[in-house]
């Protein structure tokens, strides 16, 4: 453990150090990976779907506030929308705006969930997203989740109704518009994750914010089992065809990635414990103070010893002088 520490100390003081240049390294990259995997979700219009597009974009992302992402993801997507219908595209984008009005302008930071949960559905690693989202962002997660799970159905939907409208003969408006509404209302793999995901970060939203020190330990692990039995029943219930062992998987690559956030966040030192009371002249205060475990990085000494000839030599020239 104390290696461990002494690693994640390490890696913390050199991100401090060098903050200026490893941050934007690090937007630039994440940018360019969400673009690329977006465009591989919404890949109808190969004029907007090209490398060089996404890395000037990435580029000026590096120096742009996060929240930044949200605006070029939600241009591409439309872009590539227009391709299939402009129906479409107005039903992304009216999804899009109401995200923004909801919670993305009030709070910036829920924007990265939003575009992060439909490149994690395409990448069919979505149940890591939400006993991290509830630790991270606490209940206001919800909604940003809901609205990237949205999009990313429409994404998959977008592909069928490609299809129709590609054989349907004649003028076809109002095909596509209606066969996305058709599948929005009537898909119950989309009701069932939307309420598993969101009671999940309801959950471990409630749990990691418990006045107790091991509260982030029962997060961890109550989060996923909810997250499991919450999927399960709903594969029961409407006779869903997702696979059984990819969720067990999945929770337990969770539980090991919260572990690892929660490490890097900071793990009390339960053997330190304080408690403190104060009161002014309306409350009494009760505090409980758990340290986090910290490991001071050992600074070098440098002791120099000069060599024994040196020390001949001048006791020589010293005498000789005499």
């Amino acid at each position: 453990m104390t290696q461990l520490t002494d690693f994640k100390e390490t890696i913390l003081n050199f991100y401090q150090k060098n903050a200026a240049y490893v941050r934007p390294v690090v937007k630039a990259v994440f940018s360019f990976i969400i673009l690329f995997l977006l465009s591989r979700l919404f890949g109808y219009d190969s004029r907007v779907n090209k490398i060089y597009v996404f890395l000037v974009v990435s580029v000026m992302q590096a120096f742009l506030p996060v929240s930044f992402l949200y605006y070029t993801s939600v241009i591409l997507i439309a872009v590539n929308l227009w391709a299939v219908s402009p129906e479409i595209m107005l039903i992304f984008l009216a999804v899009a705006a109401a995200c923004w009005l909801a919670f993305i302008r009030m709070d910036r930071k829920y924007a990265v969930i939003v575009v992060l949960t439909p490149v994690l559905f395409f990448l069919k690693i979505e149940y890591l997203i939400p006993v991290l989202t509830g630790m991270i962002a606490g209940l206001g997660g919800i909604l940003p989740v809901a609205g990237g799970i949205l999009i990313y159905f429409i994404g998959a939907y977008s592909k069928d109704v490609s299809a129709i409208l590609a054989t349907t003969t004649g003028n076809g408006a109002g095909v596509g518009l209606q066969r996305m509404i058709f599948m929005v209302t009537t898909d119950q793999t989309l009701l069932v994750l939307m309420v598993a995901f969101c009671l999940t970060v309801f959950i471990s939203a409630i749990l990691y914010r418990l006045f107790d020190e091991r509260a982030w330990i029962f997060t961890v692990v109550s989060g996923n089992i909810a997250l499991a039995l919450l999927l399960l029943s709903g594969r029961l219930i409407f006779d869903l065809n997702y696979t059984i062992w990819r969720v067990f998987l999945e929770c337990i690559i969770a539980m090991a990635l919260a572990l690892v956030y929660q490490f890097f966040r900071g793990i009390g030192d339960i053997s330190s414990i304080e408690k403190v009371t104060f009161e002014d002249d309306e409350y009494i205060y009760y505090v409980k103070a758990v340290p986090k475990i910290r490991v001071s990085l050992a600074e070098r000494n440098v002791t120099r010893i000069q060599p024994e000839d040196d020390e001949d030599d001048e006791h020589r020239t010293h005498t000789e002088s005499n």
